[in-house]
């Protein structure tokens, strides 16, 4: 049943607007410590939030300029495009006092549209710290204006209606301060702010209610966005997958480690944010993410690729159901053994789409393909062609199944023809299937 109310509500998923900005001082006083901050040092820590908050990957569109808007987010409501939050007078976010921006960064209320929508992150926002904020405030103040228009969102009624998020915030939106935990230590507390906070990796990665709101009690439990499952990240499953403090450091900065890679959304979150971010933030995320007390991992760790012992696939194993089709269709890429090709093609041994408790994007990955990409000059991997039209549902379940009892140690999968079918009519729904032979997916995911 369509309620015009919830659909007003379920409207605000979808990304707008979030930092805005002033004029700045020479000095200020650090609120929390009381101590005098250059001005320099703000705007470099302000720097370092924003690079945190991944600011520029929603608001630099396509050979735009830096936080000048433009991003297109395709939404079943319509088309919405990020705004130019450069401080320029007319198009930009010049005219904001630093009260306007707390508002709006922190409760989600713009001075120029009023409420919105809560896919800009205020929900986790609102942990943000007044140095922290300060700091952004300084920092965007920095930034060079640019004469950008705005462009404008075409989105159907009654999701261009701003009102009834001021309901939605009634219900959904958690007032509150970051908490530390008392009994935890400084450095996990740390990894704790950032993944509630600037980092707000729970945006993605916790389920969200009827309403678009996160469920707080899943928290990191993973959650379906754009076609792709974004994994459960509490310290069980990821201990359950083998994931250990090297490898989860490799992950963050490289995004990729012998447990998997990054695509999609999280390739640019690794790209514009992660990558960016010092040791000692990666030992603290991991800290928080794995639930240990102390990570004390050196500056200069190895964080190159793991190397192993090629794991080659028994006779038993090459018996199994599945493997006739994992032959036909992915050996010739990923090897008659899954070993892949280092800086080209993933290995599958260990990889963590196959360990997942949910089959989700093992499934998906089959049917939608992925594009290629590249990390640096030497790191990188080959796009991978879909399949959509050359395998049926019985198909990709015994491949499924083949791939998690082989790599992801599972020996009691049981994947269907009616799951696949299931995820398959909802890729195609939200229009994340190519119709032909191409190696990339069909719509531009946005973060």
């Amino acid at each position: 049943m369509k309620n015009i109310i919830m659909i007003g509500f379920i409207a605000g998923i979808f990304a707008l607007t979030f930092v805005y900005l002033g004029s700045g001082k020479n000095a200020v006083i650090n609120p929390v410590s009381n101590e005098i901050v250059s001005h320099d040092a703000l705007i470099e820590r302000g720097r370092q939030v924003a690079i945190e908050g991944d600011c520029v990957a929603c608001h630099t569109a396509p050979n735009g300029a830096s936080f000048a808007g433009g991003v297109h987010f395709a939404s079943p409501f319509g088309d919405i495009y990020s705004t130019n939050i450069t401080p320029d007078p007319t198009y930009g976010i010049g005219g904001y006092s630093r009260e306007d921006f707390y508002r709006a960064v922190k409760y989600g209320y713009s001075k120029n549209v009023g409420n919105l929508y809560p896919a800009m992150p205020y929900t986790s926002y609102r942990k943000l710290n007044d140095a922290d904020m300060d700091a952004l405030w300084a920092y965007f103040q920095s930034v060079k204006p640019v004469a950008t228009p705005n462009m404008s969102n075409d989105l159907i009624f009654p999701a261009n209606i701003r009102f009834g998020l001021g309901g939605w915030n009634q219900l959904f939106f958690d007032d509150n301060d970051f908490i530390p935990n008392p009994n935890k230590s400084e450095q996990w507390n740390q990894g704790k702010y950032f993944v509630e906070a600037a980092g707000h990796c729970g945006e993605c990665h916790t389920p969200r209610n009827f309403a678009f709101a996160m469920q707080p009690e899943k928290a990191l439990e993973g959650a379906i966005l754009e076609g792709w499952n974004a994994m459960n990240i509490t310290p069980g499953e990821l201990k359950r997958q083998g994931w250990t403090v090297k490898e989860l450091n490799q992950f963050l900065k490289q995004g990729e480690s012998k447990l998997g890679i990054t695509f999609d959304n999280m390739f640019m979150v690794v790209n514009h944010s992660l990558s960016h971010m010092t040791q000692d933030d990666f030992n603290a995320i991991s800290a928080y993410l794995l639930d240990l007390d102390e990570v004390n991992t050196p500056s200069d760790t190895d964080l190159s690729a793991n190397s192993q012992a090629p794991r080659y696939l028994t006779d038993s194993e090459k018996a199994l159901s599945g493997y006739g089709t994992y032959v036909n269709y992915c050996a010739g890429c990923h090897g008659i053994d899954g070993l892949g090709k280092p800086n080209a093609v993933v290995s599958l041994n260990q990889n963590s789409t196959f360990s997942a408790h949910s089959p989700f994007n093992a499934v998906a990955v089959i049917l939608r393909g992925l594009p290629s990409k590249q990390q640096s000059l030497t790191q990188g991997s080959v796009a991978m062609s879909n399949f959509n039209e050359q395998v049926s549902d019985e198909q990709v379940a015994e491949l499924v199944n083949f791939a998690r009892v082989t790599w992801g140690n599972q020996p009691d999968s049981k994947v269907d023809a009616t799951m696949v079918s299931k995820i398959r009519k909802q890729l195609e729904e939200e229009g994340y299937l190519f119709q032909g032979n191409s190696g990339h997916i069909q719509k531009q995911a946005s973060h």
